[in-house]
């Protein structure tokens, strides 16, 4: 707190002084009351309210920097109410009080936002997995109708393979429905986002293993839209294959959404000193140059994205998202009609480096 600010908030209070010096020295003089004594008088005066006003600009000037202190030190700023310093004066303990109750309010309004927010979230998993079941079905019954065999549900209901569907629309069925279980996995994976610690485990992952097992669920897709894919990375890093998986799923569903003519999917690695950098290029269409600092925005579809009905802006964005959450560095570079590299940095620690071989052998063994 200033001086300034302390003076021009007791302006009144110094004003209602000033008038009643200058009435006191007129009555004075009315009464023929020497000068001297009404200068000596009105002296005392003034030095009486220069000390009050002093010690009373240093109490309050500590009470809040005591009070700033408290608040800089405190994670969680809604308790301020409660950690208030202690004042004897009236005016704070009301403004603590009515901090302190309007504090209590808000974080009840939280606890019950974020109690609807947990049972939404939790009602969405399970739906997602319940939705899994006939969706797995689905592709099942394709599958054996393909092969001229019969399958049973899990309602026990067995189908004949027999039917006027062609190969061909099997397979478009196929392929659709897988379209549907990539949209429910990005429901739930979405609804998971906040709360990756708790489906999260961390172990050696083969980058070239991870990525096959990928393109081999996306083969028909792939083959539809006449994909040639090229891979090179045989490094392997540590980090939660699921949710890696789930990540590069997006991305190469993105390359698909937006190929150009005789596309060519590369992906590749490469171990530098602190990481391990995997690479996705296409040579599809790209993104403008104004539009790739936004990429990774909630929403945001773009030129390329308006251009294309299904497009939620939400693929690029929960990529992010959760590379955030796994301290897995995510970064994009593009140039509009040429094609998009996404990078993925898994960052590899000394401590790490130093032991590998050791983990290794002891696993070995």
């Amino acid at each position: 707190m200033k001086l300034t600010d302390f003076l021009k908030d007791r302006g009144m209070l110094l004003l209602l002084h000033l008038v009643c010096m200058c009435m006191t020295a007129f009555f004075f003089r009315l009464t023929n009351y020497s000068l001297t004594n009404t200068v000596l008088f009105l002296t005392m005066w003034v030095i009486l309210l220069t000390v009050w006003l002093a010690v009373t600009f240093l109490q309050r000037r500590r009470f809040f920097r005591e009070a700033e202190r408290i608040l800089e030190k405190v994670d969680q700023r809604y308790l301020l109410g409660e950690l208030f310093p202690d004042s004897f004066r009236l005016e704070d303990r009301l403004y603590r009080e009515m901090i302190r109750c309007s504090n209590k309010s808000c974080i009840e309004r939280i606890r019950r936002v974020e109690d609807d927010k947990k049972d939404y979230r939790e009602y969405i998993e399970s739906w997602v997995h319940e939705i899994k079941a006939p969706i797995t079905g689905i592709e099942l019954l394709c599958a054996n109708r393909r092969n001229g065999q019969s399958v049973e549900t899990q309602q026990g209901m067995r189908l004949s393979a027999e039917g006027p569907y062609s190969a061909e629309d099997l397979r478009t069925i196929s392929m659709e429905n897988r379209k549907i279980e990539n949209c429910v996995e990005r429901i739930l994976y979405y609804a998971r986002s906040e709360e990756v610690y708790r489906d999260f485990m961390i172990r050696e992952v083969c980058l070239e293993d991870m990525v096959c097992e990928v393109l081999e669920r996306n083969r028909l897709l792939l083959i539809q839209n006449g994909f040639k894919v090229e891979v090179s990375c045989r490094d392997t890093v540590y980090t939660d294959e699921k949710w890696i998986a789930f990540i590069l799923n997006q991305i190469v569903l993105n390359s698909v959404k937006y190929r150009g003519e005789s596309p060519v999917l590369s992906i590749r690695s490469r171990r530098e000193r602190n990481g391990v950098m995997l690479e996705l290029e296409d040579n599809g269409t790209g993104i403008r140059k104004e539009e790739l600092s936004r990429i990774f925005e909630k929403g945001f579809t773009g030129s390329n994205g308006r251009a294309r009905e299904g497009s939620t802006g939400m693929g690029l964005y929960l990529c992010r998202r959760l590379c955030d959450r796994l301290g897995i560095g995510l970064s994009a570079d593009s140039r509009s009609g040429v094609g998009t590299r996404l990078t993925l940095e898994f960052p590899v620690s000394n401590y790490i480096c130093n032991n590998l071989e050791e983990w290794r052998s002891e696993k070995e063994d």
